[in-house]
Order: structure tokens, then sequence, then C-alpha cells
């Protein structure tokens, strides 16, 4: 069987910001010295042992994890990665280990379901927000003491107050844009930072007056899984028709994973699966639903 590569690199849509509106080399041996050859790489192949069990089997090795999430995995695999994980965990950083298992699952889950339904190679995950930004909204001192201090560049100056400038280095702040006349600056983080912990932390500290983050415009296409029992929930949403203005028309096409097995399930049953509604926001789900 013939992998499907289209989706791999992914389709991103072109989003805007709301700031802006915008192996082995083949061998030529002789065929007599073939049986050579066999006994070199038996004698240099490593000795597989089986796991001892399911669990050990199912382990995904952590340098394959890392540097699938380093790179290795496609465009959609990480953005529903990063969903996922939000939903797991309440830590200020994303463990990139979870991220990378993640990402190769959600890769075979996507080449199955592509694979047994070409039609759906053109529908790609759609990023909500940028994943490593808040627009923050701050007064008195605190306001008074980034409008003097970050004006400069280099590395992030301390602002003096201790709370948040412990919370910046936490999330690996890296970069800033401040806007005194609007009392806001624009935080750019580690790409592991947890955007809903961070949300809250700033939230807690005296001078922050609101931290939201940094939405797109528009609607289009997405993608949303979920995984409960060892099976894969997968909604795929078309969608077209003016989506800058949010999209005329939509269709969700739903399906269950399980190991190599697909299953595509009719919109009704789908209406009363949890597993189903828990991919999305609750709010969300009327217009997956439609």
């Amino acid at each position: 069987m013939q992998l499907n590569h289209r989706f791999v690199s992914g389709l991103e849509l072109p989003n805007r910001p709301r700031r802006f509106q915008r192996g082995v080399r083949r061998l030529g041996a002789q065929p007599q010295l073939l049986p050579a050859v066999v006994s070199l790489l038996l004698v240099a192949l490593p000795t597989v042992i089986p796991p001892a069990n399911a669990e050990e089997a199912s382990e995904i090795p952590k340098v394959e994890a890392l540097a699938a999430w380093q790179g290795g995995a496609s465009s959609d695999a990480r953005i529903l990665a990063r969903r996922i994980q939000l939903g797991e965990t309440s830590e200020l950083l994303m463990n990139e280990q979870r991220l990378g298992e993640l990402a190769i699952e959600i890769d075979q889950v996507l080449m199955h379901i592509r694979n047994r339904y070409p039609e759906t190679a053109e529908i790609a995950a759609r990023s909500r927000y940028m994943s490593a930004t808040l627009l923050l909204t701050v007064d008195g001192r605190l306001l008074d003491a980034i409008s003097q201090r970050w004006n400069a560049t280099g590395g992030v100056p301390l602002t003096g107050f201790e709370e948040f400038d412990e919370l910046n280095s936490r999330l690996g702040l890296r970069t800033w844009e401040s806007m005194p006349l609007f009392a806001s600056v624009i935080m750019h983080f580690s790409e592991h930072a947890n955007l809903h912990a961070a949300r809250q932390a700033y939230l807690a500290i005296d001078g922050v007056v609101s931290a939201e983050f940094d939405t797109y415009l528009g609607d289009g296409p997405d993608i949303a899984a979920t995984t409960a029992s060892g099976r894969w929930f997968v909604m795929m949403r078309k969608a077209w028709g003016d989506c800058p203005s949010g999209c005329l028309h939509s269709e969700t096409s739903f399906f269950v994973v399980n190991h190599t097995h697909v299953e595509r399930v009719d919109r009704a049953m789908a209406d009363g699966m949890m597993e189903f509604r828990r991919a999305v926001p609750s709010a969300e789900w009327p217009r997956w639903i439609q």
C-alpha cells in the first residue's frame, strides 16, 4: 500500500492575526557476494528482545517522540497534539515528550483515515490563535515599570515586580512589543508555553487588567480529535463560502479509528457520543454537528 504523503506537511489556511487583521544505500553487490553481505548484516544488527507486555510494546521511544515534535510531525498532528495536551495539564509548560508521542500517533490515525477516504486529504487542522502569544493590558506601577524599562532591545529587562518577572522567566518570554499609549504589551513565549495556564497566572498578578489570546479571525476547514479506551475519535469539518466572514457552508465527517480499522459514523449517531463532543469546546459543538 502506497502512503498518502499529502497530509504530512498539512494544508495551512491563510490566517491573519487579530491585531494586524492579518538507509541503507542500495548495494550493487555481485550475486556471489550476497551470502557474505547477509552475514555481515546479521552480525551488525542488534538483538531484538520481545517486550514483556503490551504497554511496553506500545511505548514510543523518547528520541523518536522528541524528533517528531521538533519538526518530524505534520502541521495537523502538531496542532491537534497541542490542543489535546492543553486539556490534560494545568502546568505552565507543556511536556515535549508527550506532545511528540501524541503527534506520532495522530499522524498514523490521519493516514489511516485519508488512505480509506482520500477526499479528506484536503481538510487541515486550523490554529485558533497564535500558539505562543498573549496580549496583556496593564495599569498602575506595573505599566510605569514596563514603559520605562521595556523600550530597549536585547534580553527581557526586569521590571522590579518579582511575581511578574518570575512568571516571564518560567514561560520563556523571548520577545515583547510594548505599547504604553494603549497600556498594553504583546508577549511572545517559548512554543511550549501553556497559554491557558499562563493567562490565569498573569491575571492573578496585581497590575494586569486583562490577558487575551491573539486569536485568528474568520473560519475555515478544521480537524478535531480525542482518544478514549484505546480508540481515536476524529472529526473533519469541510467548510467553504466566504470563510473570512464565517463560512456559508460546512460538512463534518466523523470517524472512529481503532489501530488500523477506520469506521465512519453518521451524524445522528455522532451527536449522541460524548467522545466526539469532548473533542471541541462545548460552545463550538453546534458548528461541528450542524
